[in-house]
Formats: C-alpha cells, structure tokens, sequence
C-alpha cells in the first residue's frame, strides 16, 4: 500500500517535470519572438524618426518659400 502511493508520487512527480520542460521550452521560444518584435519596433521607430526629420525639413523649406513669396509681394 505504502509502495503504491510512493509510485503514485513518483508518478505525478515526472508528469511535473515533463510539463516545467515544456514550460521552460515555450518560454525560451516566446523570449526569442519578444526580442524578435523589440528590434522590429526599434527599427520601426528609428524609420519613423527618419520620417519626422524629412517632414520637419521639408516643413521648414516650405516656410521659408512662403516668407520669400510674401516678402515680394511686400514690395
């Protein structure tokens, strides 16, 4: 009886360590996908800086067109 239940144990005790395996495996595969996705959102993040820092320039050409064809028309 008391060696049954011991094997019982033994038992459940491998399924557990079967199933923290599994776990562990899943996990790993999940931090790699997580760092995967990181360098995809800081790559982009650096694109959409790239595109901010064209929009700002054109922006700011575009400005000093404007006060160019203002200040001939001042004249």
């Amino acid at each position: 009886m008391g060696q049954d239940i011991l094997d019982q144990i033994h038992e459940k005790i491998d399924d557990l360590l079967v199933k923290i395996a599994l776990l562990e495996e899943e996990n790993k595969e999940l931090q790699l996908k997580n760092a995967t996705l990181a360098t995809q959102h800081e790559e982009k993040d650096r694109q959409i800086n790239t595109l901010y820092e064209e929009i700002a320039s054109k922006d700011k050409r575009l400005q000093e067109l404007y006060d160019k064809v203002l200040k001939a028309f001042e004249t």
